[in-house]
């Protein structure tokens, strides 16, 4: 029989990912302990057999029996494909393949088709290797896929550098279609989920017909699982350091390792290269960040690269990077408030604040001015309610940055995830004494989250958006200065809107009436109200407000506002006259004081065509909008701004939306690093 032909696990020294370095030698007593440590681990040790007649090794796996002293009685394992006549065989030596290899040759008492029983020498040899241990695999599925030839399989064990498959073929598949010289992609699967996919080299195959074992490398020490950026996410080094500890997907062990750096977005951790687990492109569903104190914070997370340490390359340590995939949001504001602490001290992300504080200091910093507050004092008592459960109660739909010196509050920024993907700024202010820093401080603070937070799903981050008023200087300054340092809509874009306050009239709302119709939005409305944009500003308006073709309101969002005691909800209407599509209305409704211009609970109106939707018909629409909605005033965003002036409606105020995509945030950051130099 050719020895390829059995289930193959090469003896350590011929193994391809394996260097000699150096021997030692091992005492029996120390031989049996290994022994029945695999006995009671269900472990396997690798036998060499030598053929009768022909110079070819067979190397086959065997559990051993729980051994007492000299004598080793073993049976083969399940897997293992014996050749025939197996007792016309010489042993060469065994092998054991574990935190150590060690090399055993043993006299042989018996060899048969049950198993295997030796007399241990005194002593044997443990191998150190230059390169990675391999470690045992079980039900991890296998995609082999070149130039169109996609053959399944199953992974047998890995080590960092080199994978061992077993592929099997379809008909009329043959492994002729398989070409040693090119590269294949290979992927592996547990269950529904493949947590591995690389391109890999082949390194040698077996010449079976049915089933063919291969060994494999990958072809590169790092993958890109993001765009690259300019600007990274700052680490930090925390002391005492967090772990990481997760049950490998692939091999099923639980491992634990030290975290030398942190962000949050990744952090990096260290581990030996004889016994390296990291495979980079490697998907970890399940790993656990354990802190000092032993709390923990889950998340889903991906290796990006394993490079010898080359500060001293004697101690074959590796550097590995991992990404963070996935994280529940609470749990990730929970590490970047840690982190921002650990950046600047007097720096905090939504840490409980005394509400008395807070309403103090909006007041002090005018943030509140007398004419603001002449419009919310009706309501003050709402706005207290609400202000207190988003500052006490830490909800996941609202994030807020304080910097904070000695128990006074020096600047605030807050932001709230008001639609599907987008996160409205709403409130930004800072000290009278020192305005111009601490109101730089929070907004770094901001922007460090959005860096940290964009690329994960829980966070919904894909835009923030925030309204300001044109006469404004400093948003101004910053908000349409980073619009103009973009240059591009599709990046960052701002678009105008008339605001005024439209009251019931007393004779209360009707439907309009033909040739008028009204009716909710459909996908063909938003498919109009697109290519109307997209010729008259060609911004981000539609995709932060949820009004893109295909989208609809997130009630998962809204569900989430209720269970936190919040409210939330958007309604979308369209207005044609005889068919044809004139304007879209958005009514948001919120609670009192989630927003203190009301920009959370009001009518937007997007008018496609200004020259055909009288003043009175828009009026007729806007009174039973609100009759519908038990409303008796709301404030109303026109869009686009001149068509109030068109058809003499007296605007109070003209607010811009400004909308970032949070996907490029590199000319965001290069903005305000040189308006802080100049500032």
């Amino acid at each position: 029989m050719n020895p390829s032909d059995s289930h193959p696990a090469p003896a350590p020294a011929t193994c391809q990912s394996s260097t000699i370095q150096h021997t030692r030698e091992v005492p029996r007593k120390r031989l049996v302990n290994m022994l029945n440590y695999l006995n009671f681990q269900d472990g396997l040790i690798q036998v060499n057999l030598k053929h009768p007649r022909y110079d070819q090794t067979v190397t086959l796996s065997a559990h051993p029996e729980p051994c007492l002293g000299k004598q080793l009685e073993c049976r083969w394992d399940a897997s293992a494909e014996l050749p025939a006549q197996i007792d016309s065989y010489s042993l060469t030596n065994f092998t054991i393949s574990d935190s150590r290899q060690l090399l055993v040759k043993p006299q042989l008492l018996q060899l048969n088709d049950q198993g295997v029983s030796f007399i241990l020498p005194h002593a044997c040899q443990e191998i150190r290797v230059r390169r990675t241990k391999r470690h045992d695999c079980e039900q991890v599925k296998v995609q082999f896929l070149q130039n169109g030839a996609v053959f399944p399989g199953r992974l047998i064990n890995f080590s960092l550098d080199s994978f061992q498959v077993e592929l099997t073929t379809r008909p009329p598949q043959t492994f002729l279609w398989i070409n040693g010289a090119e590269t294949v992609t290979l992927s592996f699967t547990v269950g529904q989920e493949t947590l591995y996919s690389g391109i890999c080299r082949i390194l040698k195959q077996t010449p079976n017909q049915t089933k063919r074992i291969l060994v494999l490398t990958p072809i590169s020490d790092q993958i890109r699982r993001f765009k690259p950026k300019i600007f990274r996410s700052t680490r930090n080094q925390l002391t005492p350091s967090p772990n990481i500890r997760f049950v490998h997907p692939l091999s099923g062990k639980l491992i634990e390792l030290k975290i030398t750096n942190i962000s949050g977005s990744g952090f990096a951790v260290e581990e030996r290269l004889d016994s390296a687990v990291l495979i980079p492109g490697l998907i970890i569903p399940q790993m656990k960040l354990v802190f000092p104190n032993q709390s923990t914070i889950p998340c889903r997370t991906q290796v990006i690269y394993s490079k010898l340490d080359q500060s001293d390359p004697e101690q074959n340590l590796l550097q590995c990077g991992l990404t963070i995939l996935d994280m529940e949001i609470s749990c990730h504001v929970q590490l970047m408030a840690s982190l921002h602490q650990a950046h600047d001290p007097n720096s905090y992300l939504c840490n409980q604040i005394d509400p008395e504080t807070l309403w103090k200091f909006f007041f002090e910093s005018g943030f509140i001015y007398p004419h603001k507050y002449a419009e919310i004092q009706a309501n003050k008592q709402g706005f207290k309610e609400t202000y207190l459960k988003l500052y006490t109660q830490n909800p996941d739909i609202a994030r807020h940055f304080i910097y904070q010196d000695k128990g006074a509050i020096l600047g605030h920024m807050s932001m709230v995830r008001f639609h599907s993907n987008t996160w409205l700024i709403h409130h930004h202010a800072a000290a009278q004494s020192e305005s111009k820093r601490t109101g730089l401080i929070v907004l770094n603070q901001a922007g460090r989250s959005l860096n940290d937070s964009q690329s994960l799903y829980s966070a919904h981050m894909n835009f923030v958006m925030c309204y300001f008023r044109p006469e404004n200087r400093f948003p101004m300054r910053i908000f349409g200065g980073v619009a103009q340092h973009y240059q591009n809509p599709k990046e960052c874009s701002i678009d105008p809107f008339s605001y005024s306050i439209f009251r019931q009239p007393e004779q209360g709302g009707t439907r309009p009436l033909p040739p008028w119709d009204v009716a909710e939005v459909v996908t063909q409305d938003l498919d109009e109200l697109a290519r109307y944009y997209e010729h008259v500003s060609g911004g981000l308006m539609l995709n932060a407000l949820d009004l893109e073709a295909g989208s609809v309101d997130d009630h998962e969002l809204s569900t989430r506002y209720r269970a936190l005691g919040f409210s939330r909800s958007h309604a979308r209407f369209s207005l044609k006259k005889e068919g044809v599509l004139k304007a879209i209305f958005l009514v948001s409704l919120s609670d009192i004081g989630l927003n203190m211009s009301s920009l959370t609970n009001c009518i937007k109106v997007i008018v496609l065509d200004p020259q055909d939707l009288p003043r009175q018909t828009l009026n007729q629409m806007l009174s039973f909008l609100l009759d519908s909605f038990n409303q008796q005033e709301m404030p109303v965003l026109l869009y686009p701004q001149s068509y109030a002036a068109h058809v003499g409606i007296t605007s109070d105020k003209t607010y811009n939306l400004w909308v970032l995509n949070c996907h490029n945030l590199d000319p965001y950051f290069q903005f305000c690093e040189r308006f802080t130099r100049r500032s």
